[in-house]
């Protein structure tokens, strides 16, 4: 039995793909210092 491995994405990436490049996005944004201070 084939199991179907595309979810409807455009890209197909795994979900640790996509964890990494949001949070390469978001020290790219802290980085840039888009965010002046966040509460943590």
């Amino acid at each position: 039995m084939a199991s179907k491995v595309s979810q409807g994405n455009t890209f197909n990436l795994s979900l640790d793909t996509w964890a990494v490049i949001l949070a390469l996005l978001l020290a790219l944004l802290v980085r840039a210092d888009v965010f002046r201070k966040i509460p943590w």
